[in-house]
């Protein structure tokens, strides 16, 4: 049977001070839709691929509300929570048990939560594709998205030889590189990494015992707990002894034969506030407004106000964001930065503004 994976552990530091950690950016309307959720939004996507019942979210303990709120239609018990964060190859691990413990032959679609999707048809059409090749052929398979440009700020992938069913082989996992690098790779028709992987649940956890053996141990020792009827209480207490590694350093580059489909269907990562441009419409003037805006000689400005009135006056390519009881003005062409005002709060003990 099919399962979906939504990883919405994450903070989202680039969207401070909208994002936070107890409002991380998946809970956040920052899509198209200025009313549900980049976590609501991914989920019911999902549902058009796989039932309800089989979808299951992986979320810290702290960010559970919201997860409730933003998802009234999920089983509690699908909702899984890190009692600390190890990073997504924990996290995939842990859905991977739990799927495993209901459905041996259970396939499963891992995605983030905190993603754009500008068309959802071809991208519920794509994650079904992949689905079907991991079944068959007891594959893992990732999502390559074509190119719109040479960017720097996300990995690629390399396709190598052709695989089965029209499928290419990875032939390698590539870092962020720069802006020559990116124009090179997209002119070789290398693809972006979306971080979306599609598995049966025993091939991840074989691949994770492998790799990481570790990461393994604990796993089948929460397994174990899971056919024991104690699986809240040992995550809480082998949770925190695990790895912290991301489910692309520590498997998929180490593992031959990964398969990739090309998707090409208005993706988007959210990375930054400079990103709005690219998922919201701007007005006359080239702004992309959410919340109250009066503008008087103002160009290509990025706007988000939770609440209350923003002016601007004869100023262009900026961002503004007020937030709870955080404001934030920064160049669009330095919204990547934003995390570095994180680290500073973070630095200095101000815990009231994260």
């Amino acid at each position: 049977m099919n399962h979906a994976v939504v990883l919405a552990g994450g903070g989202g530091t680039r969207l401070w001070p909208a994002s936070r950690r107890r409002m991380p950016k998946q809970l956040l309307a920052l899509g198209a839709d200025t009313v549900e959720s980049l976590l609501a939004a991914t989920c019911r996507r999902l549902e058009g691929v796989v039932g309800t019942e089989q979808l299951w979210v992986v979320t810290a303990e702290d960010q559970l509300s919201g997860v409730i709120d933003a998802l009234p239609q999920l089983e509690r018990d699908h909702i899984l929570t890190e009692p600390c964060a190890r990073n997504t190859a924990a996290a995939i691990g842990l859905a991977a048990v739990h799927v495993l413990a209901r459905d041996p032959d259970g396939v499963i679609a891992a995605v983030p939560a905190d993603h754009a999707i500008g068309d959802e048809s071809a991208y519920r059409a794509v994650v079904a594709r992949a689905l079907a090749i991991a079944a068959t052929e007891d594959a893992i398979v990732t999502v390559g998205i074509q190119p719109t440009g040479p960017e720097t700020g996300f990995g690629y992938l390399e396709p190598g030889a052709l695989g089965s069913h029209g499928a290419r082989v990875v032939a390698r996992f590539i870092e962020k590189p720069d802006r020559a690098t990116a124009e090179k790779y997209v002119a070789a028709g290398y693809f972006w990494n979306a971080g979306i992987f599609v598995f049966r649940a025993r091939r991840i956890l074989a691949e994770i015992a492998r790799n990481l053996p570790p990461l393994g141990a604990g796993l089948d020792a929460i397994a174990r707990a899971i056919a024991a009827g104690d699986a809240a209480a040992a995550t809480v207490r082998i949770y925190p002894g695990l790895p912290g590694i991301s489910i692309d350093y520590g498997v998929m580059e180490r593992t031959h034969g990964i398969l990739v489909v090309p998707g090409d269907f208005g993706w988007n990562d959210v990375g930054s506030w400079s990103a709005l441009a690219e998922v919201r419409a701007s007005d006359a003037h080239g702004n992309v407004v959410g919340g109250r805006l009066i503008a008087v000689d103002a160009r290509d400005n990025i706007v988000a106000a939770d609440e209350g009135l923003v002016a601007l006056v004869g100023v262009s390519g900026l961002v503004v964001v007020r937030a709870g009881n955080a404001v934030l003005v920064v160049p669009r062409d330095r919204a990547q930065d934003v995390r570095d005002i994180v680290k500073r709060l973070e630095g200095a003990g101000q815990e009231e503004f994260l």
